[in-house]
């Protein structure tokens, strides 16, 4: 029997049923996953122990199971960043935060799993109502685009915003808070029946980047004035085409390098030239044109109090019923694999779940 550590609380139910994860053993395709044992570790001070019912599934977690994730854990791991379900032990330390609750935790890895450790202040509840897959595919997309919208682009009542890939799970997020916010909102996708979505929840007009060039089609349609913010998960070329559309002040806001991801398996052609892209900034011209570049890494701001304030932000948006989260598909956990293929071929409209 594991020793119990000193003020912690645990439900009796801790240590009645195995706990297991899937495992990235090696870089590899969408058949990589092993299902393993995992420790049902009693959670230490500051820590809350979580029986998980669902986790979400983000593009990250696809570049770390090719090898292409630079802050990945050495392999062997278990990737995921988010998880939802009930407290099933709380460390020392801990304050409003009970057993048998249900909450929704950031991880940083390891969520792909039937048991967590989260830390306390990575831990929030599940509102009333709100069903766990919902739940666990709500903190990193709409923390993401909270941050990139309220924290670094601070956007105004008024201002125009470009959102790249606007169907997926943090483009649906950005559209509705960029919305609330007053904005008017252009979208890119890759096909009509996502831009038909993203139309029907707010969006002012949006471009197939698979048939037309966004920058020349954005500047003869709509954009006589220039944008003031731009959001980019694609990285590479994209970031330097973008700029062409931003006014003085204008910002963009970079949180991924999807455009370096060809097929199942690493490119590193591809790669290498996807970052190539990325480091082609003539910093002058920054100086010159008055613009802003952020990279954003959303799990790194975990550590600050503005990570707390915005997640309970973004809760009261959802209490007064003016966010939504879109769950495209539930994939089982042990599907996992599938789900990756799901969210590389660009079929999702919404966020891709497993569930325990």
């Amino acid at each position: 029997m594991q020793p119990e550590i000193q003020g912690a609380r645990q439900s009796q139910s801790q240590e009645a049923s195995p706990a297991w994860a899937m495992q990235i053993p090696r870089s590899g395709g969408f058949d990589v996953f092993e299902k393993v044992a995992v420790p049902r570790r009693v959670p230490g001070p500051g820590e809350v122990a979580i029986d998980v019912v669902a986790c979400g599934v983000n593009f990250a977690d696809t570049l770390m199971r090719m090898g292409m994730y630079p802050e990945a854990p050495k392999t062997p791991f278990v990737p995921g960043y988010e998880v939802a379900g009930t407290v099933a032990a709380v460390g020392s330390e801990v304050q409003g935060i009970a057993l048998g609750d249900r909450v929704m935790a950031a991880t940083h890895f390891g969520g792909y799993t039937s048991y967590a450790i989260a830390e306390a202040d990575k831990t929030l509840p599940i509102p009333e109502g709100m069903d766990f897959e919902t739940a666990a595919g709500l903190l990193v997309n709409f923390m993401t685009a909270w941050v990139a919208l309220h924290e670094m682009s601070r956007v105004r009542q008024g201002d125009h915003v470009l959102i790249h890939g606007i169907a997926g799970g943090v483009g649906l997020a950005a559209l509705q808070i960029a919305k609330n916010a007053g904005c008017t909102v252009y979208g890119t996708a890759g096909s009509q029946e996502k831009l038909d979505y993203a139309a029907s929840k707010g969006m002012d007009y949006g471009v197939n980047y698979r048939k037309s060039d966004f920058v020349a089609d954005i500047r003869l349609n709509v954009a006589r004035r220039p944008l003031d913010a731009i959001l980019d998960p694609l990285g590479g070329d994209n970031i330097a085409k973008g700029r062409k559309l931003l006014k003085p002040t204008g910002r963009v806001i970079v949180y991924g390098m999807a455009s370096a991801v060809k097929g199942e398996k690493a490119h590193k052609i591809a790669s290498l030239i996807a970052g190539l892209k990325m480091f082609h900034v003539n910093i002058l011209s920054l100086f010159s044109q008055n613009h802003g570049i952020y990279g954003l890494n959303v799990l790194r701001l975990w550590p600050f109090d503005t990570m707390r304030r915005c997640g309970e932000a973004i809760l009261a948006e959802f209490a007064a019923g003016r966010l939504e989260a879109k769950i495209d598909k539930v994939f089982a956990l042990e599907q996992c694999g599938e789900a990756h293929r799901y969210l590389q071929d660009r079929r999702n409209i919404g966020k891709v779940v497993l569930r325990v």
